[in-house]
């Protein structure tokens, strides 16, 4: 049937885009099971901790889930059948044993000195009697205290975690080594953030406590990520550091090892890292045969590569994925991650490794799309400010029901990622299969600034937020605009975080080349975001503006959407949860008053209880309907 694109029936609706969509995470193994994490929408963003033999393990009325550094991660912790988690509602630990729907709690609703403890990257000793933890204490006025400490993992009772490493800013990823003699860590301070630059420290683990510390690397402007001890006790890690050459090995996220000395493994114009905004990441695991089973990062696709530490080879497995999050192995060598492809969503899966096969244990979705319904991803770099380059992928309209117009040229959305310190992939999006189907092309950008190019690219952002991310997501819409594929005069712009960020600094300007925008839980004055924000962000504004506040107030006023409304031109539809600690409701309700009051057409959308990023399934429906409704009455051709 040919019909104008806007008038495009999707092929998936706003309910079915959601209707038992599961988000997988945090895959850990404990002798022959493997557990990962769901958050499960439709029971209202509660996350469940699943075994592969036992089933839904985390009893009903808990949810693990953490607010450390409020983006939480490595929430829960498996041994022996023993899991310990954290829990959302009280942010405590608790212990559930081996085959029982029962939990109790390990730490206290309230520290002695009146502070809540909220705790991360879960770990236990090899002789199970001890829980590792980076542990927060939120210290009301004050700015919050992190450090490491540790619990009786067989405790009865209720007691405060005893402290075994303080004084700096920031901890994460403790690691135990198999033998449990030694322990690893990160720390960091103020200003950096973990992709700016760490310290790897080691410590002999002895009585619940740690001695001997020693930093093994890292310090300004070298980001170390993911320790790990092998077999033999041999300890290792992702590294970049700022270099000069951009196509120097150093500029990537190698894999390294240290045993006395420091020893490159890999040497890749390519990715073995990710950034540290939540823990509980995994980007690599050892096998049986002394071999590394790795997650590798290149031109915008992830690879699953083996890596021999020996003669430091790196070969690639085919599985027909691009997307690999959450690797971990077993003492059998197989391998679990969280995998999806362009045309099949985020699912947890086991690799085997003497039979090859790939098995699907849990499916993100039962959903299934006609396959010529499903658009595909085109990787395409283009050129950008300052003689350089930016990378994005993009996917033409598509609907088997559907032909355009003779002539016609589609409608353009264009998806700003968040962070902004992070990156966009190409795995299956039933959202964005969703705008496709509907009959608008999609570019999803990775401006400078993002991860998975190296660190030359990632540190083009700082002193320059606002300034070449909104650069490169300009001159995205340009190219595929000169290139004739989409139409200028219909672009709209939707993003979340930084993403809704850089949907209003766009509208604002370039307001000539966007029609009407979406933003997220989004940023419009940068003077509010640097006086409400918490702890892990309060000098991570700083740097990307690249100015104090009390010396560059005019600076961050300049970066910010809301005083230059006046150029504003188009409607904006603005989304916001409630109980959003990293981007306050207020950093919308600002904007939603100044839009009042300068008559500019807009609608406002807050949602109780919804904290940074939505996770209750009729408030993701809601909010997706409301933005495509939008959009029609915009562009026209209203549904």
């Amino acid at each position: 049937m040919q019909k104008p694109f806007l008038q495009w029936q999707s092929a998936i609706s706003p309910q079915q885009v959601f209707s038992d969509v599961v988000r997988l995470s945090e895959i850990q193994t404990d002798g022959s099971d493997a557990y990962w994490l769901e958050m499960r929408p439709a029971e209202g963003g509660r996350c469940v901790v699943v075994s592969k033999n036992r089933g839904d393990v985390t009893p009903p009325g808990f949810s693990a889930r953490n607010r450390v550094h409020e983006y939480g991660g490595g929430a829960y912790a498996v041994f022996g059948g023993n899991v310990y988690f954290s829990n959302f509602q009280d942010q405590r630990i608790y212990h559930q044993p081996p085959s029982s729907s029962a939990a109790r709690p390990l730490t206290p609703p309230t520290n002695k000195d009146g502070s809540l403890g909220k705790y991360a990257s879960l770990t236990v000793s090899p002789d199970g009697k001890s829980l590792l933890f980076v542990y927060e204490k939120e210290c009301g006025d004050k700015e919050n205290e992190n450090l490491l400490a540790v619990l009786d993992a067989r405790s009865e009772k209720a007691v405060e975690p005893r402290i075994v490493a303080r004084g700096s800013d920031f901890y994460a990823s403790p690691v135990f080594s198999p033998s449990g003699k030694y322990v690893a860590w990160l720390q960091w301070n103020h200003p950096n953030m973990p992709w700016d630059g760490t310290e790897l420290m080691m410590g002999k683990w002895r009585k619940d406590s740690v001695r001997d510390v020693k930093k093994v690397e890292g310090g300004k402007d070298c980001a170390i990520c993911l320790p790990r001890f092998n077999q033999e006790d041999k300890l290792y890690y992702a590294k970049d550091r700022v270099a000069e050459d951009p196509f120097s090995p150093e500029n990537w996220w190698n894999l390294y090892a240290w045993d006395g000395e420091v020893n490159r493994i890999t040497c890749e114009q390519a990715e073995f890292g990710r950034p540290l905004w939540a823990f509980g990441q995994s980007t690599y695991d050892f096998l049986p045969d002394g071999r590394i089973v790795a997650v590798m990062t290149k031109e915008g696709t992830e690879h699953l590569v083996f890596v021999d530490p020996e003669d430091k080879s790196v070969s690639r497995v085919e599985t027909g994925l691009n997307t690999y999050h959450h690797l971990k192995t077993d003492k059998e060598g197989s391998i679990f991650f969280v995998g999806a492809s362009s045309t099949s969503v985020a699912s947890v899966y086991a690799f085997g490794m003497e039979s090859k096969k790939l098995d699907v244990l849990r499916e993100g979705s039962s959903l299934e799309m006609k396959p010529e319904d499903v658009s595909l991803p085109q990787f395409i770099t283009y050129s950008t400010g300052g003689g350089e380059q930016a990378h994005a992928f993009f996917y033409p309209p598509k609907n088997s029901g559907y032909l355009p117009m003779e002539g016609e040229k589609p409608p353009l959305l264009v998806v700003a990622h968040g962070g902004p310190t992070s990156n966009t992939h190409a795995s299956f999006s039933f959202v964005t299969q969703f705008w496709t189907s509907s009959g608008f092309a999609v570019v999803d950008v990775d401006y400078r600034g993002s991860t998975g190019y190296g660190r030359k690219y990632r540190d083009k952002l700082p002193s320059s937020w606002g300034v070449v991310d909104a650069e490169d997501v300009a001159n995205a819409v340009k190219h595929l605009i000169k290139k004739g594929q989409v139409d200028g005069s219909r672009v709209a712009i939707r993003g979340g975080s930084a993403g809704g960020y850089l949907v209003q600094r766009m509208m604002t300007q370039y307001p000539d080349l966007f029609a009407v925008g979406a933003s997220y839980y989004g940023i419009g004055n940068l003077i509010t975001l640097e006086e409400q924000i918490h702890k892990f962000e309060s000098r991570y504004i700083e740097n990307l503006v690249g100015t104090t506040l009390s010396k560059g107030r005019e600076v961050f006023k300049d970066r910010s959407p809301i005083y230059h409304l006046e150029a504003l031109k188009n409607p904006m539809i603005l989304f916001q949860g409630s109980d959003d600690k990293v981007v306050t409701p207020e950093c919308s309700r600002e904007v939603v008053r100044a839009l009042e009051e300068k008559g500019v057409r807009h609608e406002y959308v807050e949602y109780e209880g919804e904290t940074h990023g939505f996770r209750v399934k009729k408030n993701e429906v809601d909010a997706l309907a409301r933005e495509s409704n939008f959009y029609h009455q915009v562009l026209g051709d209203s549904k």
